[in-house]
C-alpha cells in the first residue's frame, strides 16, 4: 500500500522480454542526479510503486533496481509506453507509522487516460485528462485520484474528462515536468469509491 506522496523519480535503464517483462530502473533525484535510495532499508521481495504499477523488487544493484513484469501489465497499463530514458515516479510501500500524507494507493491500474491540455496558470499546472467515460462515475469534485501514482484532488469532472491541478513542488519532483499533450498515465480509483459501489451493488 501507498500514499501517492513520491519519494523519488527513477530513469528506465533497460526493458527486455526474455520471459516476463524485465525493468531496470535507476534510482535519481528531482535534479537528475544520481542519489542513493535508501538500498540499506530496500528488501527484496518489497513492493515499489513504478508510476503507480506496484511492482516487485527483486535485486538491487548499486542505484539500479530490477523488476519483472507481466504481459498484462504490458496491456492494462502505460508500461508499454516506456523507453529507455522514460522518466517514472518511485515510491516504496508504507510501514506502521509513516505518514499518511495523500490518500491510499494500492498500486492497481484500473485504466489509463491521455492528456487532452496543459494550461499554466501562475506557477501552476491545470491538466486535462481524456478517459473512457465508464470510469467516470467513480470520480468527483474535490475526490482523490492516483496518477502515474501521485496522490491527487479532482478539480472538476466533465462528461469524458477530468481536470487536475499540479502545484509547482509536484511539477518539478516528479515525471509530470515531462508531460505533453498526448501523454498516456495510470489512472487507479480512490478505493473508497470501489467499496462504495460494492456495497450499494448488494
Amino acid at each position: 500500500m501507498f500514499t501517492g506522496l513520491i519519494s523519488h523519480i527513477g530513469k528506465v535503464k533497460k526493458i527486455s522480454h526474455p520471459n516476463d517483462w524485465e525493468l531496470l530502473v535507476e534510482v535519481i533525484n528531482g535534479n537528475n542526479s544520481s542519489i542513493n535510495f535508501d538500498i540499506n532499508s530496500s528488501t527484496i521481495g518489497a513492493s515499489i510503486s513504478c508510476s503507480g504499477i506496484c511492482l516487485t523488487l527483486k535485486k538491487i544493484s548499486e542505484n539500479i533496481l530490477f523488476f519483472d513484469v507481466s504481459d498484462e501489465t504490458w496491456e492494462k497499463t502505460n508500461f508499454s509506453t516506456w523507453k529507455v530514458g522514460s522518466l517514472i515516479n518511485l515510491e516504496k510501500s508504507l510501514k506502521v507509522g509513516d505518514e499518511l500524507g495523500g490518500h491510499f494507493v494500492y498500486g492497481h491500474v484500473d485504466t489509463t487516460a491521455s492528456i487532452r491540455s496543459i494550461e499554466k496558470i501562475n506557477g501552476s499546472y491545470k491538466i486535462t485528462f481524456n478517459i473512457n467515460k465508464e470510469f467516470l462515475k467513480y470520480f468527483a469534485s474535490k475526490g482523490s485520484v492516483s496518477v502515474d501514482g501521485v496522490s491527487l484532488t479532482v478539480n472538476i469532472v466533465y462528461e469524458d474528462t477530468f481536470i487536475v491541478n499540479i502545484v509547482p513542488y509536484t511539477w518539478s519532483h516528479t515525471s509530470f515536468k515531462n508531460y505533453k499533450i498526448g501523454t498516456i498515465v495510470n489512472i487507479e480509483i480512490d478505493i473508497l469509491v470501489r467499496y462504495l459501489e460494492s456495497l450499494n451493488a448488494n
